[in-house]
């Protein structure tokens, strides 16, 4: 597979005080692919997330993105970089007062400048490629359960067709029903529409089922590799991740 990377991080350092979350972190995430990120707590997987969008700040390195310099949210608003990408916040992040339908609406807007009939329209057509109904459109997010929530934000993500498609921590708080319905749905996306994918997740099932590869967040680093590989990476805290009681139930067929 020689796909060239979207998305290229090279001795990234984020600090908070005298905490360093990273220290030289270096990965690549290729076109076309759902890359998985998993760490401890703390590990800073949504600091690392954050750093490429620009909502935290670096304190060295480079972050590109599509070929151009991000790492700043000056400089991301200047290459109109987030018009290239969407982003499913953890636990959907609705606007409590608008109902589902303007929410999806609210990126068309700010960035697209999109004509309230034509964002209306788009709206819809977002709503039914997340499996939602034309109902849905009217309610408000106090209305929807939690899997609902989860695909209205995530057709809120897809407002402006991006090319990246950012995830944090997508099935939290599902049932196993709706989380593997929820990976079905990303899987169809990313074939569809030629997304790629990031996400930061610790569920076991989506990481067999969804990733292509996985950075594990390890000593401020970043270990990068297939499931499969990881599998035989003899770092104590990947081995017990992988092969910990839940992790050798979800991930059973891999490791026979």
């Amino acid at each position: 597979m020689n796909k060239v990377p979207i998305i290229s991080i090279r001795g990234l350092v984020t600090q908070f005080g005298k905490q360093v979350i990273h220290d030289h972190l270096e990965l690549d995430i290729l076109q076309g692919e759902i890359f998985g990120i998993v760490g401890g707590s703390g590990a800073g997987k949504s600091v690392l997330m954050g750093a490429i969008l620009g909502l935290v700040p670096i304190k060295k390195g480079k972050i590109t993105v599509l070929g151009m310099h991000a790492g700043s949210l000056e400089n991301i608003t200047r290459q109109h970089l987030q018009s290239h990408w969407g982003v499913l916040f953890q636990g959907g992040a609705l606007f409590s007062s608008l109902t589902v339908g303007e929410n999806i609406q609210v990126p068309m807007k700010d960035m697209e400048h999109m004509p309230e009939e034509l964002a209306r329209e788009m709206a819809f057509i977002k709503l039914k490629m997340v499996g939602l109904q034309e109902s849905d459109f009217f309610k408000y997010p106090s209305e929807l359960s939690g899997g609902m929530i989860k695909r209205a934000a995530l057709a809120r993500a897809l407002a402006v067709d991006p090319e990246i498609l950012f995830l944090d921590e997508p099935t939290a708080g599902l049932d196993p029903i709706s989380a593997a319905a929820f990976d079905d749905l990303i899987l169809t996306l990313r074939d569809t529409l030629n997304l790629t994918v990031v996400m930061v997740t610790h569920d076991l099932d989506s990481i067999k089922r969804l990733c292509d590869r996985v950075a594990v967040l390890v000593d401020k680093h970043a270990i990068v590799g297939t499931l499969k590989s990881l599998l035989n990476n003899d770092h104590a805290w990947i081995r017990e991740y992988f092969h910990g009681i839940r992790g050798r139930v979800a991930l059973a067929e891999l490791m026979e």
